[in-house]
């Protein structure tokens, strides 16, 4: 590859990374600067975990029974447990376990 395409490599890495740094910053300066009504925080508050479930259930629409089983799994633990960690092992080491031993 030529030397210049490198450098467009670069800057386009460079300049995705000063967009999306930008726009974190940007929200915190904004959010800091307000006082949200408590409707506001609540909504606010639940942002992270709709963003987690539009990628995930999407993602599982088109896998096999090991990754739903694991998916489930997973989820129960987290509810129980309200520990991540808890429940990411718990899925990761049962989609192992069933693609392994089950669904091969």
């Amino acid at each position: 590859m030529p030397e210049s395409s490198y450098l467009i490599i670069f800057f386009t890495i460079l300049g995705m990374a000063g967009v999306t740094y930008f726009t974190r910053v940007a929200g915190l300066l904004i959010i800091s600067r307000i006082n949200p009504s408590p409707r506001l925080r609540a909504f606010l508050d639940h942002v992270p975990s709709s963003i987690l479930v539009a990628i995930i259930v999407p993602t599982l629409a088109d896998k096999g029974p090991a990754e739903l089983s694991a998916a489930v799994l997973a989820a129960l633990t987290a509810i129980f447990t309200r520990n991540l960690i808890a429940s990411l092992l718990s899925g990761l080491i049962t989609v192992s376990l069933l693609r392994h031993f089950i669904f091969t």
